[in-house]
């Protein structure tokens, strides 16, 4: 009850000086990181307030570069064909997969003829078989049937292609 009465007080002393109650903004500061596990925080350009340099607990791991989005879908289309070789490695060079790609579709990865579809003309049923991983994929996904040519390859199935050459 006396700490409620002192409260009290302390509010009508506070409204009869014509204090304001709200709280001032919150300051903002700009924190920059110019060294590895030091960060500087400055303030904002309206306060007056000194650099204060606070240390990382631990040096932060060393992360990858960003990398930039591929420019085009054949960009994108020649990084998977690089993944999807070193997950199944083939024999011929990546320029024979890139020449069979723009001879089946003309790297129209939405392309559908007859009962062909994709950017390596895939039929349902081969699409569909037991040897191909990504056939829980829609047929005409690029980096699916990029992905399941190269391991078509990989298992000595190069026939299966009228532009194989």
């Amino acid at each position: 009850m006396r700490n409620r009465s002192i409260t009290l007080l302390l509010v009508a002393l506070l409204m009869a000086c014509g204090v304001d109650n709200t709280p001032p903004p919150l300051p903002t500061a700009r924190i920059a990181r110019r060294t590895p596990g030091v960060f500087i925080v400055s303030p904002a350009p309206s306060l007056t307030v000194a650099p204060t340099i606070i240390p990382s607990p631990s040096p932060a791991p060393p992360t990858a570069a960003p990398t930039a989005s591929p420019a085009t879908a054949e960009d994108q289309y020649r990084i998977w064909m690089e993944e999807s070789r070193v997950l199944y490695p083939y024999d011929e060079p990546s320029e024979a997969m890139w020449a069979l790609m723009i001879c089946e579709s003309s790297a129209n990865g939405d392309i559908v003829a007859g009962p062909y579809h994709g950017l390596f003309q895939y039929d349902s049923a081969t699409w569909a078989g037991d040897w191909n991983p990504y056939h829980d994929s829609p047929i005409l996904d690029p980096r699916a049937q990029i992905f399941a040519t190269a391991k078509a390859w990989h298992d000595g199935n190069h026939a299966w292609w009228g532009c194989y050459r």
